[in-house]
């Protein structure tokens, strides 16, 4: 054969394997015998070693790359779109509001009534592929949501995944997908485990998690990973289809496998019926299947209603019903809460539910030990609420045989034995130095959602936590870095960036530092909330230590009572103004958010938004209120501007008949004093 025939052969095999790969993968319609298309691998492999500047990134031979080094981690990417969650709902009348909302949200824009795509909510491990002139470049787990890691030789091993798109293909396109183990696979994989003498994964989703974080992709294949494409995140260089449904076309014409159930259906009456569908073919699936999604069919609609931080307004997760076991409850203990408050947590007795092993369960509080009346020996029903959360139900006297002890609740703290104090039906140790308390405090204290301190994570704290390097929460910033950069896997990079984070720490944005400090009741949203009326930590100390303090706290919009209380405790213990002292002293100087401070450029106008604007709805309000802007919904004479994107529908009739000046996104950037919103 000459050199000439060798190379026809050889892009005729990757065709040929690419087709067989598509039809077993997206079509489950094999074409060839195993052992053919193994043959026509080794043939295609055999011609790449010989000729090795034939190797293509579409190659079938390059599914399975060689290994990262030992040592090597995953490079972090920041999503070009945030991968987001979904709103779980538990019931049909969460369904009927999650309803409401939508058309509250298109009330007066759209023109159409909303259409909802379901199909299965799968349980495996989100991922984000990007395609360039039709080839993939690059696969990224979801990580946070705003940053994840590139795992794109991993994700080229995974089942239906397609290294080149089938077809006309656009200049860019971004999808997401699910990637899951086949139940029949995971058991195969588990029994191996176990017969190696080697611990078993506890369920499918957290196999196909740990396949995908090893540093080799041949697991990836080996372990029968496929993918389920449900989204179509980003095109370039054609016109995006007008709907989800039609893009879930677009993309299996392209390659993507995608679920074999899909159905456009009108409100919640048509959600219903495929979630009760799908119910019953729960147990058919070899993929773990923990509910249905129902999205907003209509891509212009879907803009209109934008999404919130965490969540999209047009698109749900209603989960299964809980599934529920019976097992023996072994022992009650008390565990200790950042806030001091004990939790008594039940060791059952393993048992599988669900596809996950169990082994504790929430008791959450005194009164719910009362009043399910649960002892230990007794056998207990336990459910995975939402299929996530272990929770006893309750006991079943009738497997009683008088050998079971009621709990008794100690007056002590486990931690530190320090009287236990009563707060209604909750129990709290009101010790601070409590060693529990201090150091689920510090872990909270330098999370993602507090100070964001990269390089502290929870085995951090407790390794320097047990070093005596970290203590309270202003020992953070008092850190004796020879001692740091003498522990076990710490050297001179690590701890310099981590010197670095922490210094980075010490002017975090208030609202921030004030949710740190892990105030009862005090979360992200009510910490923003305080910081308007007490823009310092300053004013709030003193706000907190002076006269009518809960009144002044409860004149805050969503502040009540219960939480008041808590901050006039919080700021008037001395122990904890000393540990506030400290962290001052230490250079510790919270910054204002732009949003606090008064004078903003924009302080005094109201702004309604509308149409399809390239940042959600609420980043551009976020923006608008940060610079001292009011956000409302309904057009009228008190408007000062429309911010119109495309799309706009009759908000932006009514403002054009009211003489409200109109702007578009540039506009209101220039207003902002920046280039764009």
């Amino acid at each position: 054969m000459s050199v000439s025939e060798e190379k026809d052969r050889h892009e005729e095999l990757i065709q040929a394997l690419a087709d067989y790969d598509h039809a077993y993968h997206v079509l489950a319609q094999p074409k060839v015998p195993d052992a053919e298309y193994d043959r026509l691998f080794s043939e295609l492999k055999a011609l790449e070693k010989f000729h090795p500047a034939w190797v293509r990134p579409d190659s079938p031979t390059q599914r399975v790359g060689a290994p990262l080094p030992e040592g090597s981690k995953f490079p972090r990417v920041e999503h070009a779109a945030p991968m987001i969650s979904l709103e779980s709902l538990f019931s049909m009348d969460e369904v009927e509001a999650f309803h409401e909302r939508v058309l509250k949200g298109l009330d007066g824009e759209g023109g159409e009534a909303p259409n909802y795509a379901c199909e299965p909510k799968w349980d495996g491990v989100s991922a984000s592929l990007v395609y360039e002139e039709g080839l993939l470049v690059r696969a990224v787990s979801r990580g946070d949501g705003s940053v994840g890691e590139d795992i794109t030789p991993n994700l080229k091993a995974v089942g239906g995944v397609p290294l080149r798109l089938r077809g006309q293909a656009p200049a860019l396109l971004e999808v997401r997908g699910e990637v899951l183990m086949p139940i029949s696979s995971f058991d195969s994989l588990n029994e191996a485990l176990v017969g190696a003498d080697e611990k078993p994964f506890a369920n499918p989703r957290n196999a196909t998690a740990g396949t995908l974080k090893r540093l080799d992709p041949a697991p990836a294949a080996k372990r029968g990973l496929r993918i389920f494409v449900y989204e179509l995140a980003r095109l370039e260089g054609m016109t995006e289809p007008p709907t989800h449904s039609k893009s879930l076309d677009a993309l299996m014409e392209w390659g993507f496998p995608v679920s074999p159930w899909v159905e456009v259906v009108d409100g919640p009456k048509g959600v219903a019926a495929f979630y009760a569908a799908m119910e019953a073919k729960r147990g058919e699936a070899d993929f773990e299947m923990d509910g249905v999604v129902a999205k907003v069919d209509q891509k212009g609609l879907r803009d209109l209603l934008g999404s919130r931080a965490r969540t999209p307004r047009w698109a749900c997760a209603l989960k299964f019903a809980p599934r529920e076991e019976m097992t023996r409850l072994l022992k009650i203990e008390i565990q200790v809460g950042r806030t001091g408050r004990l939790t008594p947590r039940a060791h059952l007795e393993p048992v599988k539910i669900g596809g996950v092993v169990v082994r504790h369960a929430t008791l959450h509080n005194a009164r719910y030990l009362r009043e399910l009346d649960v002892r230990i020996g007794d056998t207990v029903t336990v459910r995975r609420a939402g299929d996530v959360i272990p929770q006893v139900m309750g006991p079943v006297p009738e497997k009683r045989d008088g050998s079971e002890k009621p709990f008794q609740w100690p007056g002590k703290c486990p931690a530190c034995s320090s009287a236990v104090a009563g707060k209604g039906e909750l129990q709290f140790c009101p010790n601070l130095d409590c060693p529990a308390q201090a150091r689920r405090r510090l872990q909270h204290f330098v999370s993602r959602g507090a100070l964001r301190v990269e390089g502290l994570g929870e085995k951090a704290v407790e390794l320097f936590s047990d070093a005596g390097l970290l203590s309270s929460l202003d020992s953070l910033f008092d850190l004796d870095w020879n001692a740091v950069a003498a522990l076990e896997g710490w050297g001179e990079k690590s701890v310099q960036a981590l010197r670095e984070q922490v210094e980075k720490a010490k002017e975090a944005d208030w609202p921030r530092f004030l949710f740190a400090l892990g105030i009862p009741g005090v979360g992200p949203e009510t910490a923003r909330a305080l910081c308007v009326p007490f823009p310092n930590l300053d004013s709030m100390r003193e706000a907190a230590g002076g006269d009518k303090a809960e009144q002044k706290f409860t004149e805050v919009e969503g502040i009540g009572p219960e939480v008041a209380a808590s901050l006039i405790s919080f700021f008037r213990e001395p122990r904890n103004l000393e540990v506030l002292d400290r962290m001052v002293a230490a250079g510790v100087s919270p910054l204002p958010s732009k949003s606090l401070a008064s004078g903003g450029p924009l302080e005094g106008s109201t702004f309604v938004l509308t149409g399809t604007l390239s940042l959600s709805r609420g980043e551009v309000k976020e923006k608008i209120e940060n610079a001292g802007g009011k956000v409302t919904s309904t057009v009228s004479k008190k408007t000062t501007f429309l911010v119109a994107g495309a799309h706009a529908g009759s908000k932006l009739e009514k403002a054009t008949a009211l003489g409200v000046e109109v702007l578009d996104e540039k506009g209101l950037g220039l207003l902002l004093g920046e280039d764009s919103p």
